[in-house]
């Protein structure tokens, strides 16, 4: 029998029970076909190379083969395969990542993300930066539970690690093409190989247009279409001890608006009376989303035999403008204009290492300096469209509220973690990270014919950026980390952790007044305590991990929106960001790969996760949304249940070459949007994608036909309350097509 391999030999990070096409395993060539071990995952989670069954973190991986496979571009595309992790956008470029029930709903300048995104090491700042383009990626991990210890960059509720591929000493191609419904034309491509015998360098591209799927039947416009274009390159220069790497990356989106549609609790669209349905909308302007994110960085890498020291130094830059409409009904038309640019430097030192057979360590230093430019105008546009003077004079009764936030970071970190192998079985890992961390804002606020949202006058000429009402913290805090792992057989490792997690106060978006706009939030924490089990049973068949968590969860930083206490009765409401809660989370995860039969593969995923939070907005609002602003609910974003299950087999095909099919089903259960309103439920949600696939012997060339969403599901990716209602944008209808890629050396 032929010796079938499902991955080249460069895919060699696989999957954890997610999507199983990535196990790369063998059929022994005898009488027995006896079935081979599942491959050994390699990953960096702790910042050095390792099985990823002997790390005592709760971490999914995915390759580049599963990236690819079925089809993933964005964090939007990774959700649904991890356990207890949600993705809700809300403006393209703008989206609310959660894990285990931690997100960040504030945008503001002042504020940061509670999930931490790193790009080949690289902190991105922003949460406009999180809605990256992944392509030429070797592997994708996903981290759950606060991470500080081994990270640059401290994280409360987990860390997404993309890392790209280098450069290497062969010449290498590929160009893949794509052709789907919606008028879908993906075309992207790489090229890697050595310039000199020290020198190589590598160039890769990526194109993704497709037409809208939604229908304005107000301005006869189509929205939530995609265009977006990107481009990476590197260059790659070693000796025997020293490896340097100069990367660079571009990427540019221009798109229209998301769509959003008024709803009753998540269910019935309001517009349905207007001839609307999920894939129409009413939006009295079309609105747009215009993007850049540059940046360049140099990773240093020195062995010095026994330690390896690794300097990483980057400098990104980006540029956000989107503008969107807030009702969804032509009879209100009230538009949100948004402008967001962002400088960020960041240098990381690290020194990993060994001081004897038994004890390993990493240690780091990490700098940031991040300055961000904010402002966002609120308009209640009265009559005409004032704002195009090609429509007609300016209407001077509009409705204008703005705000404007110039925020300066400076973050400075040190962290360590040792590893001690106490016996041949037992390990311990100690970790402690120091953060200080330093806000500067001016802020200013204006208003127009009363105001819109924003209420008040302060800070001075907001358009030119001169004067601003001030505000500045500092912030110190020690965060620990134990970890116990227990290598109860080869094949069979448990493990506990106890972890502390910080998040840095700031300043919320858009202040009431100079006093407010000078007062900062309080830092959040979370104590994760954690026990979990890696195995590989049943002669390598089947791989199951286990990880059940507590977390203890202070000072949550929330932004609502509401009337003031002194606003009249049905006024529209303005933003607030407090301290407004503290949380318990309970939770559990199982992630498996079974090998069924010879090239059949089953995995899938679990979590469960119970939040009980109190919340207390007493004291902030005229006209809650609820009987009482003094709460005890789940946090938003954060479903019960969760779970994925996956079927991938192959088997000889035409022309010597290879027949595979995938099919899964991804289940999201009912979720929360807004911290206190019982309204802004999002309904649970099923999705599932196929696809089948052609690949030659040699695997230079393949063919796939594929479907997203197959079951054509009307589920609502995002939900929120503004003014007197609820808004909802929809997750993207049946998607299919074709795809061809091509391979050369």
């Amino acid at each position: 029998m032929k010796n079938t391999s499902l991955l080249s030999s460069t895919a060699k990070i696989g999957l954890v029970g997610l999507i199983g096409v990535t196990s790369q395993m063998s059929w022994a060539d005898d009488t027995t076909k006896t079935l081979m071990l599942l491959e050994e995952i390699t990953v960096t989670a702790q910042r050095r190379s390792e099985n990823l069954q002997n790390v005592p973190v709760a971490v999914t991986a995915f390759s580049s083969r599963a990236i690819e496979k079925v089809d993933i571009h964005t964090p939007g595309d990774i959700a649904t395969r991890v356990p207890g992790m949600t993705f809700s956008p809300f403006a393209p470029g703008q989206s609310v990542v959660s894990l285990r029930g931690i997100s960040s709903n504030d945008d503001g300048a002042g504020t940061e993300n509670s999930v931490a995104v790193f790009l080949d090491d690289v902190y991105l700042g922003r949460i406009s930066n999180m809605s990256f383009e992944i392509f030429d990626v070797e592997r994708i991990e996903i981290l759950r539970g606060p991470q500080g210890t081994l990270y640059g960059k401290n994280a409360i509720g987990g860390a997404i690690n993309v890392v790209s591929t280098k450069p290497g000493d062969d010449f290498y191609g590929k160009i893949k093409a794509t052709i789907g419904n919606y008028g879908r034309k993906d075309f992207a491509g790489v090229l890697s190989g050595p310039l000199t015998d020290n020198v190589s360098a590598k160039v890769s591209f990526s194109s993704r247009v497709r037409d809208g799927w939604v229908q304005n039947i107000v301005t006869g416009n189509k929205l939530k279409d995609e265009n977006v274009q990107s481009v990476r390159g590197q260059i790659l220069w070693h000796n025997d001890e020293t490896e340097v790497i100069i990367s660079g990356d571009s990427m540019r989106l221009d798109q229209s608006d998301i769509a959003r549609i008024p709803v009753f609790g998540g269910v019935e669209p309001l517009h349905l009376a207007l001839g609307g349905t999920y894939k129409k909308s009413t939006n009295p302007q079309d609105g747009f989303a215009l993007k850049s994110a540059d940046g360049v960085s140099m990773k240093i890498t020195h062995d010095f035999g026994n330690s390896t020291l690794t300097s990483i130094s980057a400098y990104r830059t980006s540029s956000s403008e989107w503008e969107m409409d807030s009702a969804g009904v032509p009879q209100v038309n009230v538009v949100d204009e948004i402008a967001d640019f962002t400088d960020q430097y960041s240098q990381e030192f690290r020194l990993t290492g060994d001081f004897n057979d038994s004890i390993d360590y990493v240690m780091g230093l990490f700098y940031l300096n991040e300055k961000t430019d904010r402002a966002e105008h609120f308009r209640l546009v009265l009559n005409i469209d004032d704002r195009n003077p090609l429509v007609g004079p300016a209407d001077p009764q509009d409705l204008v509220g703005a705000y404007r936030q110039i925020n300066t970071t400076n973050s400075f970190a040190a962290f360590t973690h040792v590893n001690w192998q106490i016996s041949e079985k037992l390990k311990m890992g100690l970790g402690l990270r120091y953060t200080y961390e330093k806000k500067d804002i001016l802020s200013w606020a204006s208003t127009s014919n009363g105001g819109f949202v924003i209420s008040t006058d302060f800070g001075g000429d907001l358009e030119n950026a001169v004067g601003g009402a001030p505000g500045g913290a500092s912030w110190t805090d020690l965060s620990p980390k134990i970890a116990l792992n227990y290598q109860a057989t080869d094949d069979v490792m448990v493990y506990g952790s106890i972890s502390k997690g910080f998040k840095s106060g700031g300043f919320g978006a858009a202040p009431a007044s100079a006093l407010e706009a000078g007062t900062p939030l309080d830092p959040e924490t979370a104590w994760n305590y954690e026990v979990g089990s890696k195995a590989d049973m049943f002669d390598g068949r089947l791989r199951l991990n286990l990880a059940a968590f507590y977390t203890t969860y202070k000072n949550l930083q929330f932004q609502r929106f509401g009337p003031l206490l002194d606003d009249a009765p049905g006024a529209f409401g303005v933003f607030l960001t407090r301290n407004a809660g503290s949380a318990d989370i309970y939770g559990i995860e199982a992630e498996f790969t079974w090998v069924a039969a010879e090239n059949l593969y089953i995995s899938g995923n679990y979590s469960y996760l119970d939040t009980q939070a109190d919340f207390n907005f007493d004291g902030f609002y005229n006209t809650p949304p609820t009987p009482s602003d003094i709460r005890t609910l789940p946090l938003t974003r954060a479903p019960k249940h969760k779970f994925s299950i996956n079927l991938d087999y192959s088997h000889d095909g035409p022309w010597n070459g290879t027949i595979s099919y995938h099919i899964d089903w991804r289940y999201t259960g009912e979720q929360r949007g807004d911290v206190v309103s019982d309204s802004t439920i999002q309904p649970a949600f099923n999705v599932s994608d196929a696809n089948v696939s052609w690949t030659s012997e040699d695997e230079k060339w393949g063919i796939s036909m594929w479907g997203k969403n197959v079951f054509d599901e009307k589920y609502i990716s995002h939900i929120y309350i503004i003014g007197p209602g609820n808004m909802a944008v929809f997750g993207d209808p049946a998607m299919y097509g074709l795809s061809a890629t091509m391979k050369f050396n």
